[in-house]
Formats: structure tokens, C-alpha cells, sequence
């Protein structure tokens, strides 16, 4: 009786002991088709984390994600578009999954292996940004659940593969429009900081959350300068409403003037740090052409300054629903609501950079 107990225990063992080894096995072969990919930012990125936060910035709703459609999954996710944005086009490009939001029921299954979302609109470097948005989460949270990934996967894969999946992910970050936002819109932050202030504030916080994920073992990682936020339908509506055909120039200058200055210190820090690989996506030029040359990229709606929600002057969240007319067809347009694009224009951007990305950083 004692050797029956002890044959099944032994059986009982390897048993479980296999199905282990497959569940490793199977997880080990996950980043073969490509590296996993791990996103942080706000809006541009945001996949879902949104959804579940009580706050005003959600996209969970139609007529969002009209036109959004990946494998059995369709309407409205949370994506602030008629259908895919950034971080959907990169993982196509690269024949990837798409990572899921981390706060989604998914992330805790195999799904993360391939990869993160911690996006979360209106969110930017700054903890104080968006907050009269509501719940957000901000970069540097962001870059603490990223963190709690990289050990989720040493409990799924073991340390050395996590290693493997971590040190080969692809970690985009795509944050720092809403902070400058922010910045115009706040007369006691203008009193309080100077512009020059303000930005080295904002690049303080992205080094040292930068420095947090190299140290934690990410080593490649792609940094998005600021879209043309003064092209957008919102700025132009807020700032010269009897003008659409330029951009707005006070806000375009405050966003270059940042993106260089974030840019150097990017490039300056990548030089310091062994075995890291920095590219920088050049996302504002593309935009402000899209916006003034839109026939050049086929966008057949040429008035760029004006989106295919509702007027399409000031409408995007809440206020760009199911109740309000929208356009016909969403890909004609630069913009989808008054601030962000459409998966068409969201497929030109990427594209503009995607293959040198992946040379740069051989993926």
C-alpha cells in the first residue's frame, strides 16, 4: 500500500513537473516571431487601461473603434481612433500580437508574454497633469507596472528567459503632449515655472524613469517626439478659430523648442548607459505635413484642421459619441476627434519611421 502511495505521488509529480515544462516550453518559443513589446504614454498608445479608471479621458464607446477590427475583437476598446493607433501598427509591422492593457483581465494570462500596454490617456511625465481629468496613470507609474511585468515573467519563464524577453523587448514610449498641454492651459503653472523650468522639470522626471528601465533591464526603447500639436482641430478651435488653414504657431514653437531639448538629453544619457540602443521617432514633421499637404498621403477630406466627429472642431471623450453625427468614412480624415488621429493617419505616421526603427535597433 505504501509503494501504491508512493508510485502515485511520484506520478502525481511528474505529471505536474511536465505540465510545467510545457507551459515553459511553449512560453519560451513565444518571442520567436518577434520581440515582445512593451508601450508607455498617454492617449496615442492608450489600448484600454483607461476603461476601468474613473476618469473623463475614455474612448471605450462608439462611434470610437468603428472601424477597429483584430481577429475577434471589434468597436470600441478604449483607442482614441475610428480604429487601430501607434502601438497596433507597430506590432503588424513587425508581425507581433498587440500587447494589452495592463490593468485588462489579459495581461495576467499568456497574453503578456508578448508584451505590455501601460498607456493611459491624458496621463503625462508629470503626476499633476490631467488631473482634472480624473484617475490617470501617470509615466512614472506606468514605468512601476512595467517593472512588476518584467517580474511577473521571471514567475512564468524562469529568470534566465525573462532576462532573454526582457533585454530583447522593444520599449516605446510615446509620452509628454499632455504635460505641454497642461502647461498652456494652467496660468498658475506659467507663474510658477518659466517655460525653460517647466521643460527641464518634464526631461528630469523621463531620465530618471529612463535610467529606472535600464536598470531593470530594458535596453532598447524608442522615444516619439510630440506630435504637431498645434495642427490639431482642438488647438486651432481654442487659439485662432477664424484661421484653420495654419497651424497654431505659439503652440508649435513650445513643442519644438521641447522635443529638441528632450531629444538631446535622450541622445546624452543613451551615450552613458552600456549597451543601450535609444531611437528617436520623428513624429512632428510627419504630422505637420500630413496637416498641410494631406492629399500628398491620399487623405481625401482636405480640410485637415477639421476631424469626422461632430463638427469636428472641439469634440473627443465624452463629448465625441454615438448621439453625434460623424463622418462617412473616417480614413478620408487627418483627425478623428478634435485632438486625435485616424488608423489611416496612425498607419502613414509609423510608417515614416518603422523601418529605420527596426534597423536601428535590429528587431
Amino acid at each position: 500500500m505504501a509503494q501504491f502511495k508512493l508510485r502515485s505521488l511520484k506520478l502525481l509529480t511528474f505529471t505536474l513537473t511536465m505540465i510545467r515544462v510545457l507551459e515553459i516550453t511553449l512560453a519560451a518559443g513565444n518571442d520567436i516571431e518577434g520581440p515582445a513589446l512593451v508601450f508607455i504614454g498617454a492617449s496615442q498608445s492608450d489600448v484600454g487601461v483607461n476603461n476601468v479608471l474613473d476618469t473623463l479621458a475614455k474612448a471605450n464607446f462608439p462611434p470610437y473603434g468603428r472601424d477597429f477590427v483584430y481577429g475577434d475583437i471589434k468597436g470600441a476598446t478604449g483607442r482614441f481612433s475610428n480604429g487601430k493607433i501607434l502601438p497596433d501598427f507597430v506590432a503588424q509591422n513587425l508581425g507581433v500580437p498587440f500587447p494589452v492593457a495592463y490593468n485588462s483581465p489579459e495581461a495576467k494570462g499568456p497574453a503578456a508574454l508578448s508584451g505590455i500596454n501601460t498607456a493611459s490617456a491624458g496621463a503625462g511625465w508629470l503626476n499633476g497633469t490631467g488631473s482634472n481629468l480624473g484617475q490617470l496613470i501617470p509615466g512614472t507609474e506606468q514605468v512601476q507596472w512595467v517593472k512588476q511585468w518584467q517580474q511577473g515573467l521571471v514567475s512564468r519563464v524562469g529568470s534566465q528567459k525573462a532576462s532573454h524577453i526582457i533585454e530583447n523587448a522593444l520599449y516605446l514610449i510615446n509620452i509628454g503632449d499632455n504635460d505641454l498641454f497642461y502647461y498652456l492651459q494652467n496660468a498658475e503653472l506659467r507663474k510658477t515655472y518659466t517655460e525653460e523650468q517647466y521643460f527641464q522639470l518634464m526631461i528630469d522626471v523621463a531620465i530618471a524613469n529612463i535610467k529606472d528601465l535600464y536598470n531593470s533591464g530594458a535596453r532598447k526603447m524608442t522615444f516619439t517626439s510630440v506630435t504637431a500639436r498645434g495642427c490639431s482641430p482642438l488647438q486651432i478651435t481654442l487659439y485662432q478659430p477664424l484661421d484653420r488653414s495654419k497651424c497654431v504657431a505659439s503652440v508649435q514653437t513650445l513643442v519644438s523648442a521641447y522635443s529638441a531639448e528632450v531629444k538631446a538629453a535622450i541622445q546624452t544619457l543613451g551615450q552613458s548607459l552600456e549597451g543601450s540602443k535609444f531611437y528617436i521617432a520623428d513624429v512632428f514633421n510627419i504630422t505637420v505635413d500630413l496637416f498641410l499637404h494631406p492629399s500628398k498621403y491620399g487623405l481625401e477630406h482636405q480640410e485637415s484642421s477639421i476631424g469626422c466627429c461632430g463638427t469636428g472642431l472641439f469634440e473627443l471623450g465624452p463629448l465625441c459619441n454615438i448621439t453625434l453625427d460623424s463622418c462617412s468614412d473616417a480614413n478620408e480624415y487627418l483627425f478623428f476627434d478634435a485632438q486625435h488621429y485616424t488608423e489611416e493617419a496612425w498607419r502613414i505616421i509609423v510608417d515614416s519611421f518603422f523601418d529605420e526603427m527596426k534597423a536601428f535597433l535590429q528587431l
